[in-house]
């Protein structure tokens, strides 16, 4: 019992001392802060990296899952892994809009929208009045589009005209594009088109292309009659696979169908997968460049202070103690330079709207930084730990430090 007693005595005495050092410490650091300059620059270009490529990932999957509806099934022709691969045409259309398990309106017309997507190289002039060429998606709809887009919404401007040259851009494209305003004229595939209004669709890819008339689009791009894409809105999404069969087993067909939700989240899967596949491993080197940097510098600070260690221990200060306080301070050097990277980044760029090629469709897609409070914990998170590693074999041999070779050096 009286061991008992002297072990708990002991470590509360051990938890004391290391309160009153690191307290210390804390409140000397300001003179010692040029000296840790290196390790705090190093640790906030890892929160910074770490933090950067999570909200990429972040507001890409967010802008990607917000995309499609449940109830609504994609189809495509068979082989095609996108809307840019596929090649239909309107006797398909047909025979599938008239499946029992389509949803009809009040006079009995199947829900159903033909759409053509096309990669479409985008000229017109900056603020500047230099030429600017940019790859956008283009989706010539047809007028039962916006059934499958409830969030559809028109910012400013009005609907484009059938049989004209005149389009609608996404809120994305505006807000990245500034110079892309109502009533513009810019030049697609030679011809020149005006943009007639900007819609939005609570951030969903769709705010990432232009929208035309399918007609125009068909003539412009010598497509014919044929389309790429065609949705459909089912009474119950459950009966797909009973669908897919019941189609694939008609021989005037040869599609393939998907859930529209289904289709934009493997997109995002395969885009996000790139990011993170370039953008960790550039943060782990980082990471490991940041650690031998604090590495140094509390190695540094104990060779500076080595005599006032020893005098710590000399007064009664235990081991203990002192190698907590010098973790403590390296963590401190962390969380100073994971704040001076993380703040920085929430303040510039949280909302910011950033493009990225879309490796399915060949053309942009814009997305906003999400930086929210879980993604910040993490990069902390990172940095501190950077911090503690960087500490404890410093802290260790602090502790092993003879008093009598400390106050000789």
């Amino acid at each position: 019992m009286s061991q008992s007693l002297g072990l708990i005595e002991q470590l509360y005495i051990n938890i004391k001392q290391a309160q009153a050092l690191t307290v210390i410490n804390f409140k000397s650091f300001p003179q010692r802060i040029a000296a840790s300059l290196v390790s705090i620059i190093s640790i906030g270009c890892v929160a910074a990296v770490i933090l950067s490529v999570l909200a990429m990932t972040e507001g890409m999957m967010k802008t990607l899952h917000q995309s499609g509806l449940d109830n609504t099934i994609l189809v495509m022709r068979a082989g095609a892994v996108s809307e840019l691969q596929s090649v239909m045409f309107p006797v398909e259309m047909n025979i599938l809009a008239n499946n029992e398990k389509v949803i009809r309106d009040e006079q009995g017309q199947a829900q159903v929208s033909a759409e053509m997507f096309v990669n479409a190289e985008v000229n017109f002039n900056d603020a500047s009045g230099e030429q600017v060429s940019k790859s956008l998606a283009l989706r010539g709809i047809s007028a039962t589009t916006t059934l499958f887009r409830p969030n559809f919404k028109l910012v400013s401007g009005k609907l484009f005209n059938t049989g004209v040259r005149e389009l609608l851009i996404g809120q994305a494209i505006a807000r990245r594009m500034p110079e892309l305003i109502v009533d513009r004229i810019i030049t697609l595939g030679g011809a020149q088109w005006k943009i007639s209004g900007i819609f939005s669709d609570e951030n969903s890819v769709f705010e990432s292309e232009l929208w035309a008339d399918i007609g125009m689009v068909q003539s412009d791009y010598q497509r014919g009659n044929t389309i790429q894409s065609i949705r459909l809105a089912l009474n119950d999404s459950n009966d797909l696979a009973a669908l897919e069969k019941e189609w694939q087993d008609d021989p005037r067909l040869n599609i393939r169908i998907i859930t529209e939700k289904q289709f934009f989240a493997d997109q995002a899967e395969s885009l996000t997968r790139l990011i993170r596949w370039l953008g960790f491993p550039v943060a782990l080197v980082m990471a490991l460049g940041a650690m031998v940097a604090a590495l140094n510098t509390m190695y540094a600070a104990i060779a500076s202070r080595s005599k006032e260690i020893a005098t710590h221990k000399a007064i009664g200060f235990t081991p203990f103690a002192i190698s907590v306080s010098i973790v403590c301070e390296a963590v401190l050097i962390a969380l100073v330079g994971g704040a001076l990277g993380i703040l920085p980044l929430y303040l510039v760029f949280d909302g910011w709207t950033a493009a990225t090629q879309n490796a399915s469709s060949l053309s942009q897609i814009m997305f906003n930084f999400d930086i929210n409070a879980i993604l910040i914990a993490k990069s902390m998170a990172l940095a501190l730990l950077i911090g503690l590693l960087g500490g404890l074999l410093p802290a260790f041999k602090a502790m092993k430090l003879p008093v009598t070779q400390a106050l000789r050096d």
